[in-house]
Formats: C-alpha cells, structure tokens, sequence
C-alpha cells in the first residue's frame, strides 16, 4: 500500500514527537521501570523461599538431632522419614537456586537506589547460606541413610552385648565361690560375643560401614577379656595359685585396655553429625544477621 504525501508527513512529526518525548520523558521513567522489575523479581524470589520451607517442612536442624533407635520400629520409621526428607530436600534446593537467581537479577538493575541494591544483595546473600544449610541437610541425609542401611545390625548387637555383659558381671562375681559354673557361663558369653563380632565383621564386608567395623573390635576385646576371666575361674577351679595370679594379671591389663559398653551410636552421632550441626547453627546465625540488617535498610526506606 503506498502512503499520501500528507500521511508520511504525519507518520514522521509523529515519530519525531515521540522521539522527544521520550528523550525528554525516559530518564524519569526508566527508573520507575526497574523499580517495577525489582519489585517483581523480588515477589518472585519471596514465592520461591516460602516453597523451600514448605519442603523442607519440619526436617531444618532437627534432622542432625536423631533419636530414632529406641526399638526396631522405631528405626524403620527413622528411615522412611529420612529418605523421604531426601528427596524433598533437592526440591528445596531448586526452589532457593531460583530466589537467588531471581534477587541477584534485581540487584544488577543499575537505577535502583544504593540503600535498594545493598538491601537485595543481602537478601541474595541470605539465600545463598540457605543454599549451604540445605547442602548440609543433604549431606546428613546420605550419612543417615547409610547409617539405617546397617540400623537393625547395630541396634541388635547392641543389645545383646548388654544382656551377656550383665551375665558376663554374674559370672565373674561367681568365679571364686563357683568357679565350675562360672566357667561354663562364661564360655557360653565367649561363644555368643563371637558369634556377633562375626555378624558385625560380614555387615561391614557386605556393606562397608565403618562403624560395624568399630563395633566388632570393640566386641572382639570384650571376649578376649571374657576368654581371660574363663582362664582365671580354671585356674581357681584347678587349684593351681601360680596359675590364677598370672591369669588374674592378664585380666587386670585387659580390663585396663578394653573399652567396655561403648556407645559406639552416640560416638557416630557425635563424630559424624556434631560437626554438620555446628556448621548449620553457624550458617544460620550468619542468615539472622544478614535478614536484620535487611530489614534496617528496608524500614529505612529509599
């Protein structure tokens, strides 16, 4: 279609007119632009963090706080619960990588006020250690995960080794009024400590963990000092005095140097999650400073 002469005229003062007023209009309004765009983006961001929490749901810092072995179903529901939080966890993550993508953005936007790009770096900052906190969750999860792979195993012994440690007490008060009956109970420990530490060694080749590892040392000196208490209630039982003060010696180093009803799961707990934990309350504190000086800024107005 071809234009009149007067048409093209009017096209061009038209264009010409809105050329100045945009010229004249623009750096007033290219500001109120990015404040729009910041405002959205930072909507955006809030939107994603309150997701994340959702996700994360009760989990936060309770989930380096276990106390799930107090029975075997009790560990099965520890387990279901963990790896459920697993998975919601990773969600989490997404969902904070977006808020902070979406802050970052709005913190690039050159027009804004000062006090407005330091109040979103802050945010954007605060973000990124609830980035870290999640990665430490995550971390614990694959640590609790492999810990509840070999949980039924280690509440088990656990148990066990406490009711023939008890019988193990019994008979050794036995040995010198009843060495013959000490004697065959005693054997009977030996026999069934090594028939855990042996479950314990096969978990730990089967599985790898290193706390079934500990656990069967640990087990094994314990019968080794149940198989010197045997040696000593034989030689009372013979009669042979020579023989029950060299016995009697042997056992004083053993039980010198035997770590006897270790609580080898406060030890993992302590080895393995303390230090998740310490650096969790330490991102946290950091989040809670950054978040009220955002707020300063953000009262403060701009």
């Amino acid at each position: 279609m071809t234009l009149s002469p007067r048409t093209r005229q009017y096209l061009v003062a038209g264009a010409i007119l809105l050329a100045a007023l945009l010229v004249l209009y623009l750096p007033k309004l290219l500001p109120s632009i990015q404040q729009y765009r910041a405002d959205s983006l930072l909507a955006a961001a809030n939107r994603h963090v309150e997701n994340a929490g959702e996700l994360q749901g009760a989990a936060g810092s309770e989930i380096l706080d276990v106390s799930g072995f107090t029975s075997l179903e009790s560990i099965d529901r520890s387990r279901e619960a963990v790896s459920a939080t697993a998975a919601d966890l990773d969600a989490a993550a997404a969902e904070i990588d977006a808020a902070e993508a979406a802050v970052a953005k709005a913190a690039s936007l050159s027009l804004l006020p000062e006090d407005q790009r330091r109040y979103l770096e802050k945010k954007r900052q605060s973000a990124q250690l609830r980035r870290e906190q999640l990665d430490i969750l995550g971390e614990a999860v694959g640590k609790l995960e492999e810990l509840y792979d070999s949980a039924p195993l280690i509440f088990s012994s656990m148990e066990e080794m406490d009711r023939l440690l008890g019988r193990f007490e019994t008979a050794m008060g036995d040995s010198r009024s009843h060495p013959g009956d000490a004697i065959a109970e005693l054997d009977e420990i030996s026999v069934a400590m090594r028939d855990i530490e042996k479950r314990l060694r096969d978990g730990y080749e089967e599985k790898g963990f290193d706390l079934l590892k500990r656990m069967a040392d640990n087990v094994a000196e314990v019968a080794a000092m149940v198989e010197g208490s045997r040696q000593l209630a034989g030689a009372v039982a013979a009669g042979d005095q020579a023989a029950v003060e060299n016995a009697a010696s042997a056992l004083e180093q053993q039980l010198l140097s035997t770590s006897v009803g270790v609580d080898y799961l406060d030890l993992w707990f302590r080895l393995e999650l303390r230090p998740l934990k310490n650096d969790y309350d330490q991102l946290q504190e950091q989040q809670e400073r950054l978040d009220a000086e955002a707020a300063g800024l953000y009262a403060r107005g701009w």
